[in-house]
């Protein structure tokens, strides 16, 4: 794979199948998070949510999460990381919450930050240290990605795999 700089839609070409590993009921808590007093997600819910609302959050769901990460919690960092790329769209804000949650052990998160170092050239040992790590948790899918990161680093110094 060439190390080329992808934009917004073809990144999410390749995160979107690792981002709906989300569990159902994790998922399902979102879709009441705009409306603090509604009781749980119904499943027979006749209005369906749009994906902005699954990521949406309200300043205090935000501060909230934001605390929870802060103290280690790699499902809420993985949240924020989730907010920030498809609600508010702030990458510097993405970034810092996808590191927090791939420091705390999230799968995913280490897979997309793997990713991210790759695709963006910047970070190549950084890029197959995480892939290597989501790959030691158990993301099969993160063996190729260190393979490509790899191979990119081999091209880097100048050798062949």
């Amino acid at each position: 794979m060439k190390n080329i700089d992808l934009g917004f839609g073809a990144k999410l070409a390749v995160l979107l199948p690792l981002l709906l590993n989300l569990s159902a009921s994790y998922a399902t808590e979102n879709q009441t998070m705009d409306t603090p007093d509604a009781g749980p997600a119904s499943s027979s819910s006749s209005s369906p949510i749009s994906g902005a609302q699954t990521y949406s959050l309200t300043d205090a769901q935000r501060a909230d999460l934001a605390a929870k990460a802060e103290t280690g919690d790699a499902e809420a960092a993985f949240r924020l990381s989730l907010y920030y790329t498809f609600a508010s769209s702030d990458e510097a804000q993405r970034i810092r919450w996808l590191t927090i949650a791939a420091k705390a052990g999230h799968v995913v998160a280490q897979h997309n930050l793997a990713y991210d170092l790759y695709m963006s050239g910047k970070d190549l040992a950084g890029a197959a240290h995480w892939a290597a790590e989501s790959a030691k948790n158990g993301n099969a899918e993160a063996g190729d990605l260190l393979k490509e990161i790899e191979a990119a680093r081999a091209k880097a110094r100048g050798s062949h795999p």
